[in-house]
């Protein structure tokens, strides 16, 4: 099982939404930003991460390759 570790949290106030930024722990080449809610606290950013990466990961899995 992969583990993600919260690197960061910025806020885009002019698009009114926040970016959870996000590194897997075995291979910290691998990184991903996903849009949390503005509104988002400290308190419940963990919680709000694993939202996205599971709204992500279900989108994936529905998702076609295009290609040349």
């Amino acid at each position: 099982m992969a583990k993600l570790r919260i690197e960061g949290l910025n806020r885009d106030v002019l698009k009114k939404r926040s970016i959870v930024m996000l590194k897997w722990e075995d291979d910290p080449e691998k990184r991903l930003g996903l849009v949390v809610p503005f509104d988002c606290t400290l308190d419940n950013l963990r919680a709000e991460a694993e939202k996205a990466v599971r709204a992500l990961a279900k989108e994936l899995e529905e998702a076609t390759i295009q290609g040349p």
